[in-house]
């Protein structure tokens, strides 16, 4: 799955274009723009580009990013359009009944074959048990063993344990907390040497020594150096 977000329309579709071309199997977009958009535009968007397409689109709810939050009408309209197959939201509420709730009042709105998945990956376990149908995962691209854990654990009822595995990294969520998860993961990927450091597109820069050095060892602490 690509992203393809970007300003305009007019980029998205050209996204959306190469992304198909290259093979992709979906494309992910979340409703970014200069000036803050509004319900009629953001469908609009929608609308255009899935009209466009050939594979599926996951729509994006990101609105520490984007500063435009969906209203359940809204995540229903757009997932009734052609090629929608599954919705990104931010993370869910820690406790159990008001993550529930939260499922329940997207489901109430949006068709029974358009999966909700969770994102922030601290929240992953919480919003698997509440009955989340996925879990869009940054740790997962380079970690997939306990991601697959969690998950597994999670969509087979054993909540507890799923819990328990989210809990081990704690530590790496405080870290994804306080300097982003996109800068901890790419610091990963270079302190393992699977990536040329630095990583990150600017104006994006890698994490100061000290904080590179805190997380080599809070790695080596959880057991996550591969």
């Amino acid at each position: 799955m690509i992203g393809i977000s970007a300003l305009r329309t007019r980029d998205v579709l050209h996204l959306a274009e190469d992304a198909q071309k290259a093979g992709a199997n979906g494309v992910l977009l979340a409703p970014v723009s200069y000036q803050q958009l509004t319900e009629d535009e953001v469908f609009s968007l929608y609308e255009t580009v899935t009209n466009s397409l050939t594979v599926p689109l996951c729509v994006y709810d990101n609105p520490s990013t984007t500063h435009f939050r969906f209203s359940n009408e809204l995540h229903g309209k757009i997932a009734r359009l052609q090629n929608v197959r599954s919705i990104k939201i931010p993370g869910v509420p820690e406790d159990l009944v008001s993550a529930k709730e939260r499922v329940e009042q997207l489901r109430a709105n949006i068709p029974s074959d358009v999966t909700i998945g969770v994102s922030g990956d601290a929240y992953a376990a919480a919003g698997l048990n509440a009955g989340f149908d996925a879990w869009y995962s940054v740790l997962g691209g380079l970690y997939p063993d306990i991601c697959i854990k969690i998950t597994r654990s999670a969509l087979s009822g054993r909540s507890v344990e799923a819990e328990s595995l989210s809990a081990r990294l704690d530590p790496l969520w405080e870290m994804f907390q306080k300097y982003g998860s996109l800068r901890v993961v790419a610091a990963v990927a270079e302190i393992q040497g699977l990536i040329d450091s630095p990583s990150l597109p600017l104006p994006l820069q890698r994490l100061n020594e000290t904080a590179r050095l805190a997380l080599s060892k809070m790695l080596t602490h959880i057991g996550l150096v591969i």
